[in-house]
């Protein structure tokens, strides 16, 4: 997003376990169903543990917002152009720019992105991280095929990975696209259905919601008898993969997608 957050590390850590402790306790609120009625949840401990992380949260994402907002209005009082290191602007100066050029966004609807974008990649992030260590570990010639790439790529040069060395480590995407295949973060999403749909058995209404098992998806029998493995080569020739477009659904399907795609 542009920010150091080196500079909140109080904040930062306790940001980190409000985060932690919101995600707890919402698998909490789903395990003991009567809590899922929003009077009883309203009077328990959980509500006032999770208002207090809430809290936190929004604490933070203050206090960096008006860091941020403080700098970029000074670089646009001495004409000066926000720099976050890439010749991309930071997310964060992206809304800035639009809040106050255009009005598009208030602080409180900036500060909401924030929590957003932070959330959906905070335990998401960490979760592909280590079941896919976990596979490799688990694989050693995969592990092997992988440091191969990297040598024949970046060599004994000890430098940061490119943009342009991504696009040559073919091989370790494959590895990251079947962690995600084998593993999916959010194993189940949902929509609701503005329409009906029809089955061939069934018919579901519209305004249901419909859960769509991702999971499932990715172990169906269109990805062939090796469904159940983990093949990363499967990756590496695009005629042997499911020709259903939504046969790989790691990042959700349609308009709503992840917004990490």
């Amino acid at each position: 997003m542009g920010v150091d957050l080196s500079k909140f590390s109080v904040l930062n850590s306790q940001y980190e376990q409000s985060m932690e402790q919101i995600l707890n306790n919402i698998t909490e609120r789903i395990q003991k169903f009567w809590l899922r009625n929003n009077f009883i949840y309203s009077w328990s401990t959980l509500k006032k543990k999770n208002d207090q992380c809430l809290t936190i949260l929004h604490n933070m994402s203050d206090k960096v917002l008006q860091a941020h907002k403080a700098v970029h209005l000074n670089n646009k009082k001495n004409g000066l152009e926000a720099s976050s290191g890439t010749k991309f602007k930071a997310f964060l100066d992206l809304l800035l720019e639009l809040s106050i050029e255009t009005g598009a966004f208030n602080d409180s609807e900036i500060k909401d992105e924030i929590n957003t974008m932070i959330a959906a990649g905070h335990d998401t992030t960490a979760d592909v991280l280590m079941f896919t260590l976990v596979l490799i570990g688990s694989y050693p010639k995969v592990q092997e095929r992988i440091v191969e790439e990297l040598r024949n790529v970046l060599g004994d040069d000890d430098r940061d990975v490119t943009k342009q060395d991504l696009s040559r480590l073919v091989y370790l995407e494959a590895v990251f696209k079947e962690s995600l295949r084998i593993y999916p973060i959010v194993p189940v999403t949902a929509r609701r259905l503005d329409k009906n749909v029809k089955l061939k058995n069934y018919t579901l209404t519209a305004g249901r919601t419909c859960f769509i098992f991702i999971y499932g998806i990715h172990r169906h029998p269109m990805w062939g008898d090796d469904a159940e493995e983990f093949k990363p080569e499967r990756w590496l020739d695009k005629t042997t993969l499911p020709s259903c477009p939504t046969a790989f659904a790691a990042f959700s399907i349609g308009r709503r997608v992840c917004i990490g795609v």
